[in-house]
């Protein structure tokens, strides 16, 4: 009877002392990461993985140490370490393979999303350098490695499908961006919207490619700027004041549109892509549609919100005051997809799951639309679509809130 106790003793201090070491580890690197020491983290971290290879976390870190080496920031995309980015998506790949339900420390999203960036960063500098063949072969093998999965696809082709032809695109960060770029390169899809992301419209290389050679090699951006117009772009002193474009729309009365531009920065400023925002705008003089994905956060929208009507998963710029558009967002909820709820990434990539729930969303507002009109029975259809459509058992609620909203909704329209 001793020996066994004398066994759990000693079972429960190694346990003891695997957890300690596993603090000591994270710790490190984190102290490592906070110092910009991203060479020593590797060092590190590598040491680390050689006692415990089947440590997810470890992979996680070092996924994340060689990321920030190959590109320590965005605006360098076009700069991307190759080697480097596919050591990082290695590790990220070896996480997935791990453990497909990762739930260790995450920077920002987890290991799918990261994985998924890398390819793409680099598919997008091979494009910038005119690699073709490279650039279709990082697209293919992120997707053979883990990324641009059913479910991301699917949503990202709903979203485009929302456009009508030759549309411009503002798009908010990677999971709404990357899939796009893969659609077009190398599904060849709706290669006639020019897509942007908010983020790099910050730089100048990338407005000057959107100008000069969008990766599609078509649809450019047309812009008023000169390539040195653009190098010379930057943070402008800024207070809120009101801006206007003129329309040609016998719904607007007074021949323009015409909204408040607050600052973004500190209350004094506006970014170089909130300069572009309006630049596109005025320059495109109402030729080609223009929305932004649901996905842009309102600060980004700067301050359009009453000219958007949601038609869907995008938004769309209007020349007269629409909140919603019943009719397109009718049409675009009838024709969007919904094959790929049993994609067991819905469930282990957060950031993917939430970005779902725009689907219900759309539903709601185009119910409370019908409400509005006083036309019960098309939102009691409306509601019913959603709940056949996007099933709560393959599409949980995230917002206790939002799920109570629904069913209140439901309850009175069924009464």
């Amino acid at each position: 009877m001793k020996n066994i106790y004398l066994f759990i003793s000693i079972s429960l201090l190694l346990f003891a002392c695997k957890a300690q070491t596993d603090v000591a580890w994270q710790e490190q690197a984190e102290q490592y990461f906070n110092n910009n020491q991203f060479n020593e983290a590797v060092e590190f971290l590598e040491e680390q993985l050689f006692t415990e290879p089947a440590n997810q976390e470890l992979h996680y870190y070092l996924g994340q140490a060689y990321k920030v080496l190959a590109c320590d920031d965005g605006s360098k995309m076009n700069n991307i370490n190759p080697e480097l980015a596919i050591k990082s998506a290695d590790h990220f790949k070896r996480v997935i393979e791990i453990s497909p339900n990762y739930n260790g420390k995450q920077f920002v999203v987890g290991p799918y999303s990261k994985l998924q960036n890398e390819w793409a960063s680099l598919a997008f500098k091979y494009l910038f350098d005119g690699k073709v063949d490279s650039a279709k072969w990082a697209f293919e093998t992120g997707q053979a490695d883990g990324g641009f999965f059913p479910a991301i696809m699917e949503y990202n082709k709903n979203i485009m499908a929302s456009c009508k032809p030759n549309a411009i695109l503002f798009t908010n960060g990677d999971n709404d961006t990357y899939p796009m770029w893969f659609l077009q390169f190398i599904d060849g899809y709706r290669q006639d919207i020019t897509v942007i992301n908010l983020s790099l419209l910050n730089i100048q290389w990338y407005i000057k490619q959107l100008k000069n050679n969008y990766l599609t090699g078509t649809n450019n951006l047309k812009l008023n700027l000169s390539d040195e117009e653009i190098d010379e772009l930057s943070v402008k002193l800024w207070k809120e004041k009101k801006v206007t474009v003129p329309v040609n729309d016998p719904l607007n009365k007074k021949g323009k549109i015409e909204w408040n531009v607050e600052p973004t920065i500190e209350g004094k400023a506006i970014r170089v892509q909130d300069i572009m925002v309006m630049e596109i705008l005025e320059t495109n003089n109402w030729e080609r549609p223009i929305y932004f994905s649901t996905t842009v956060s309102k600060i980004n929208k700067i301050g359009l919100k009453e000219y958007l009507s949601l038609e869907g998963l995008v938004y769309k710029i209007e020349t007269h005051k629409q909140y919603i558009n019943p009719e397109q967002l009718k049409n675009n909820l009838g024709k969007y997809k919904h094959e790929t709820f049993d994609d067991h990434h819905i469930k282990n990539v957060p950031e993917i799951s939430w970005m779902f729930l725009n689907y219900r969303a759309a539903y709601v507002q185009l119910a409370n639309y019908f409400i509005d009109e006083g036309n019960l029975d098309k939102a009691k259809v409306v509601i019913e679509s959603m709940n056949n459509k996007i099933p709560e058992d393959k599409i949980p609620y995230h917002n206790k809130d939002f799920k109570n909203e629904i069913e209140k909704l439901t309850r009175e329209l069924n009464e």
